[in-house]
């Protein structure tokens, strides 16, 4: 089941990275697929949120 549009899901991405970009931040790439994978319904919020938890995790080591 998609729950959004490409179209949708790429101007909510878009927004996104603007209101990052406002705060001097980026997205990386691994970020932009997850959110793409979740607003398709391909994963679930507890699957995107263990995904970035070990992602950070893995960075601090």
């Amino acid at each position: 089941m998609r729950l959004m549009s490409d179209k949708d899901i790429k101007k909510s991405i878009s927004n996104v990275k603007n209101t990052l970009a406002v705060e001097g931040l980026k997205m990386n790439r691994r970020a932009i697929a997850n959110g793409r994978r979740y607003l398709r319904g391909q994963i679930t919020s507890e699957q995107a949120i263990n995904e970035i938890t070990s992602y950070i995790l893995q960075k601090k080591r």
